[in-house]
């Protein structure tokens, strides 16, 4: 009695899953590139406070990571040191997350908790809530 010889190649087979992977995990981080960018264009238009040197607006960005590793970022503003302390905020944030994929939107300016704290909105009215994220990701067609 013969037995069943296999007519598909094992290796194939791994190839084939691990480009579903790779896809999945570049459309997600489009996914988060576009929410982190509607939440820039938001924060920066829509806060209802004065920023007599830019460095507050400047310093809204955001950066996404991938195990730990920076994948995509956009800190773009008018001013150096609001764009630089932007950066430099989310990369200490960054730290905290090691494992998985990570959408990290700041306002980098040590006084923006304080803005916020005196009824004026400098992210926290832009900041994607999870449930839009999970919807974005969802709609992931492959």
């Amino acid at each position: 009695m013969a037995g069943l010889k296999p007519t598909f190649n094992l290796g194939a087979i791994k190839n084939y899953m691990q480009d579903q992977i790779n896809e999945i995990a570049d459309k997600s981080i489009q996914a988060l590139e576009y929410e982190g960018e509607l939440f820039i264009n938001k924060a920066r238009q829509s806060g209802n406070y004065t920023d007599r040197t830019g460095n507050l607006r400047a310093s809204i960005g955001y950066i996404i990571l991938q195990d730990g590793k920076e994948v995509k970022s956009s800190f773009i503003g008018t001013t150096n040191d609001g764009t630089e302390q932007g950066y430099k905020t989310a990369r200490e944030v960054a730290l905290e997350y090691p494992k998985g994929m990570v959408l990290i939107g700041v306002a980098g300016m040590g006084y923006a908790a304080a803005v916020e704290s005196r009824g004026f909105d400098v992210i926290t009215g832009s900041a994607p809530n999870s449930n839009e994220i999970k919807d974005l990701l969802g709609a992931i067609n492959l």
